[in-house]
């Protein structure tokens, strides 16, 4: 509704193209950390889900967007299997190595 979104007008045109820029950037910021201390195939299942929930909670706070029932439990499954995916990389290997990659 033209209401609920009515303060976007009151922004300067000139700094609307920098509002999804900030959160490109802040996405490349947390994609470039997540890859530095998580590794690459996880990294990429928890910034994938992490784009999915947090863009669904954009569309309901900053547009104001109605979100059905059955997409708000897709986002629930979606955390849930994020949780799943980051503890079983933490897990402790069964190896007997803790963890460590020693190349002797």
């Amino acid at each position: 509704s033209s209401a609920a979104v009515a303060y976007v007008h009151s922004i300067p045109t000139s700094l609307k193209p920098a509002i999804p820029g900030l959160f490109n950037l802040i996405n490349s910021a947390m994609r470039w950390g997540c890859l530095i201390y998580v590794p690459a195939s996880t990294a990429e299942m928890l910034i994938s889900g992490l784009e999915l929930i947090l863009s669904t909670v954009a569309a309901r706070l900053i547009r104001k967007r109605l979100i059905s029932a059955q997409r708000w439990g897709g986002v629930v499954v979606v955390a849930l299997g994020l949780i799943v995916v980051r503890l079983s990389d933490v897990s402790p290997s069964n190896d007997g190595d803790n963890g460590r990659n020693d190349a002797e």
